[in-house]
Order: C-alpha cells, then structure tokens, then sequence
C-alpha cells in the first residue's frame, strides 16, 4: 500500500515515511473509514524499527493530518482532507510578469493560481516582511542567496519533506554542486535553483574588431590592451560598471565574480579572506584599470541599466556585468535577444596570472514556505517548471541557462551564447552562503564603489573586510 522507502537517501527514513502516506491519504489508499495501520504493522510492512514510524506519526498528528482515537486506533483528519481537496489554490509571489506567464503556462489545470508580481528590487524586503507577518506565499521566486537567511529562521520548507524521491534521483543528480550547496541548509534542499547565469562583461562587436581584437579578451593583460585600443579610437574612457547605489546586487556580482577570475574570494572556510594576498592582488589589478583612465569614473553612480545603457549608446565600448543582462541589452536597443547578440558579445571575466580563477555563477530559485497553505500543490508546481523541456524552452527565449545539466549539456554541445554559458558552469563557484549575506553585499558595494571612484584602496579594503567580518561574526583570516 505504501511507497518502500529507502535508507540510502539522505533524506531521513521518518520524513520518507510522513511523504509516502500523504500522498497515500490524498490518493485515498486507506478506505471509505480512513484507518491507517497501526506502528507495528508499518514497521512490519515497510521492514523498519519503530523511532521513525512513530516519529512521522506524531508530526502528522501536530500537523491535523490524522487524528487518533482511543482503542480504536489512528485515522485520517476529515477536516483536513476535505481542505486539502477542495481547496486547490496556490499563492506565488515573482519578480516580472515573465515569470507569472510561465508559471501559469505549466500549472496542472485544476491548481487556481493567485499570483503576486513583486518588482525584484523590493522583492527581497516584501518576502521577509510576509513572512514577519505570517502571510507568506506558498511558493515563491527568489534570489538564491536569499535562501540561507530565510532558512536559518525556519521560514523555508525543506524540499526533500514534500518529495524525497524527486530531491535524489532529479535534483541532487542533474543540478551542478555549486548550486545544490547554494539552496541547501544544514545539509538539507530547502530552495531549487530555478535557473542560472554567470559573470562576465559585454562588448561591443564591431569596436572590439576596430581595436585590432579578433576574440573578447581572456586575461587582464588582453582586457588592458583592448581597453588601450578603444580609448585611442574613441577618446573616453571604455568600460562602465554597474558601481552606483542603484546597482545593488548586480555590483556585488561584479565584485565578486572579478574576485573568483583570480582566484580569491570574499569568505571562504568560515573565515572573511578579503584581506588575503590573491583578493589583495585582484583588488589592484581593477584599480589599476580605473587609474589608467580605462574605466569610466562616473560608473561609481551608475545602476546596472546605466552601466548597460552607456554600452548601448556607444559612450562605452565593454560593460561588466552577468549573462542575466541579455533581456536588458535586447529591451534598450529594441531588438531581440538573438539580434540583440549579433551586435553584443559576452564573455567571462578575464583571469588573473593567479591559479585557481573560476566563474561566478548566480540565479533565482524556487522556494516553498513554511506558512504554505499548499505544500504539496507548490511542488507539483516547481516539478513541472523543472522539467527539461520546460526549462530548454526557457532558455531559448531569456538566454538564462538551465539548471539542469542535462538540459544545459544540449547548449553545451551546440554553439553561441548558451553555449558559451554552458560550458563555464560545471566548475562555478558561487556567492558566499550566509545568513547575513545582504549585509556582505552592502560593504561589497561600498567597496567597489571607492575603488571606481579612486579611493585609498587598503583604507577601503580593510573596512570592507572589517565590516563583513562585524555583520558575519567571522573572524578575519
């Protein structure tokens, strides 16, 4: 009558057993009287000692799944089955009408949806405030490096508790390691990377060519020379960056993603390493960049859209940023995001003379809160969009990659863009996995910010690392 669960998965045996008679009450396998056996007779049918059969039991019971009745035994809830049938709708809060579209497109038809469109810039506020106020959607899309703040308050339902089976053989087995540890929490899945993108910069085709260069640049060394070759073509300073307060983010990623390209990082072994020699010498050589009037100085007030804009209208020539910035490009030319590439390169950011330099890799996930009314129906719901179909589909009409490697192997294998995406991600790394990540972010983007503008670069340095440090409560390594 019930799934056979399976010791070799992380997830627990309890939370495997609480998942198999779920779906058991819900598909009405224990009769118009809706006993369930008793612990002794699971124990026997499923060949498992007695702690994790009472244990799902009694979460169950503190849940109003069933209901226990002296001498008579243990039953379904009434009340909570009739819930649970008639009551088929599923609140999701996203960032564009993108998303909504999406969601709706593959949603199982009897699942009313009530979807919330929350402008990513305040969308990380508007998630913590429902969930302060104890109305948070049943299914949401976030920034990954959200998830481990929410999950340290418990505000996040561990995915393998809704479909353990799906977290093994689907999840943990076609999504690349830097993300599986991203939306993981104390070794459990509590978020699923929806979608992914990488660092890089932008660069205009045809003054790259004018500039002698047949290939964006891979090294700083090329990235200087090119850079060199615009600003005595064109006279201005040839490469913005989203470095201004409006940047948010997108100037963290920029940071960091220079930072990983030689072979530093921000924290790493629970310890804040921005002031060790490798982030010390990746620091210099952007400096370096802005002392020789090869970056824009006025990119210290510009948000993510400027920066891009600025590449548009030919006042820059390269503009850092991520393979995320595709839509933006297309919607300030007006073109498509294929034409859009014919005239735009992408590249990762060139890497240091030091080993070790890998690619910063980013993007939304899937989350289902704690709160969730709707558990269950959210993660049919995130099941259907992580299908590699649905996500190739994706792919081809936003540029974002897939998370699946077996979805991003088919770009991987072919070319242009997502192929050259595809092939950076199976050694990304990714932003740092900390509750108090906004709070690094913030002193990140105070950083980059005093550097594009030629500030004292230890004075800057050393309050960056100092403050991550304070807001962590990390040591300084």
């Amino acid at each position: 009558m019930l799934n056979q669960l399976d010791p070799a998965l992380r997830s627990p045996l309890y939370v495997q057993l609480k998942e198999s008679l779920v779906k058991a009450i819900l598909e009405g396998r224990f009769g118009t009287d809706g006993q369930l056996p008793t612990e002794h007779e699971l124990c026997e049918q499923l060949g498992i000692s007695r702690n994790p059969v009472h244990r799902a039991l009694a979460e169950l019971f503190d849940e109003g799944v069933i209901i226990r009745q002296r001498r008579r035994g243990t039953f379904v809830n009434p009340a909570w089955i009739t819930r649970q049938l008639s009551d088929t709708r599923v609140r999701l809060t996203v960032p564009t009408e993108d998303w909504a579209s999406l969601v709706r497109s593959i949603s199982p038809a009897e699942i009313i949806l009530e979807i919330e469109v929350v402008p990513f810039a305040d969308l990380h506020r508007h998630l913590l405030a429902a969930v302060a106020a104890g109305e948070a959607p049943d299914l949401a899309v976030l920034d990954s490096v959200w998830v481990p703040q929410l999950a340290a308050v418990d505000a996040l339902y561990p995915i393998g508790d809704l479909d353990a089976q799906w977290v093994e053989q689907t999840y943990r087995a076609d999504v690349a390691r830097a993300f599986i540890e991203a939306t993981s929490h104390r070794g459990r899945i509590v978020a699923v990377q929806a979608e992914a993108d990488v660092a890089g910069l932008w660069f205009d085709r045809e003054s790259v060519a004018r500039a002698g260069f047949v290939h964006a640049p891979t090294t700083v060394r090329e990235l200087r020379q090119l850079a060199r070759g615009c600003l005595e073509l064109y006279g201005r300073p040839p490469i913005a960056v989203p470095a201004g307060p409006d940047a948010a983010e997108t100037a963290t990623y920029v940071l960091h993603g220079w930072l990983s390209a030689h072979g530093a990082s921000v924290i790493e072994q629970g310890k804040v390493v921005l002031a060790e020699p490798a982030a010390v010498r990746a620091i210099r050589a952007f400096s370096g960049l802005v002392k020789d009037g090869l970056i824009n100085g006025e990119s210290a007030g510009w948000g993510r859209r400027q920066a891009l804009q600025s590449l548009v209208s030919g006042r820059s020539q390269i503009a850092l940023g991520g393979s995320y910035d595709l839509a933006d490009l297309a919607a300030l030319t007006g073109l498509s995001p294929v034409q859009s590439l014919d005239r735009f390169g992408f590249a990762p950011l060139p890497v240091g003379p030091e080993p070790g330099a890998k690619v910063l890799a980013g993007g939304l996930a899937y989350a289902v809160f704690r709160q969730s009314r709707q558990p269950h129906l959210a993660m049919r719901i995130i099941r259907r969009l992580m299908e590699a179909t649905v996500q190739m589909t994706v792919a081809d009409t936003t540029g974002q990659l897939p998370s699946r490697v077996s979805a991003a192997s088919v770009f991987e294998r072919g070319s242009g863009f997502l192929h050259d995406v595809a092939r950076l991600l199976p050694e990304a790394t990714t932003r740092p996995a900390v509750p108090e990540y906004e709070r690094v972010s913030v002193q990140l983007r105070h950083l980059l910010a005093a550097i594009v503008s030629g500030g004292s670069l230890p004075r800057a340095m050393r309050q960056a690392a100092e403050g991550i440090s304070a807001v962590t409560g990390l040591p300084l390594s």
